[in-house]
């Protein structure tokens, strides 16, 4: 059982050691897998076991940068995701926040209120 499992979403994010970690449910598909290689996380793997982290070669800002525009992709593409509190809220998170909200269809009109005279 996986850290994802255990907070029941699909990928989470958390910080321990100097390292930022992304665990995946077990069993996850291939597709997600693969999106999380495509995103520049490195691919670690156990009998029974998969997880992702950013790379080790980064300085904590990039590794925080990094995670921080890969979050919200994943929630876009539509996994569910846990963020280790503290760890994300940067300037890429924000902007990709603002992309998606601008990618939002618009609310419906609000509907008409009469009155009572």
């Amino acid at each position: 059982m996986s850290l994802a499992d255990d907070y029941d979403v699909d990928v989470t994010f958390y910080h321990r050691d100097g390292t930022i970690y992304v665990d995946t449910r077990a069993g996850a598909p291939e597709h997600l897998l693969a999106l999380l290689d495509d995103l520049g996380l490195d691919r670690h793997g156990a009998p029974d076991d998969v997880w992702h982290q950013v790379p080790d070669e980064m300085d904590e800002i990039a590794m925080k940068a990094m995670a921080d525009r890969a979050a919200p992709l994943l929630a876009r593409a539509g996994y569910q995701v846990d963020i280790d509190a503290g760890l994300f809220g940067g300037t890429a998170y924000r902007a990709a926040l603002a992309e998606q909200a601008a990618h939002r269809p618009p609310p419906p009109p609000a509907a008409q209120v009469r009155r009572a005279r």
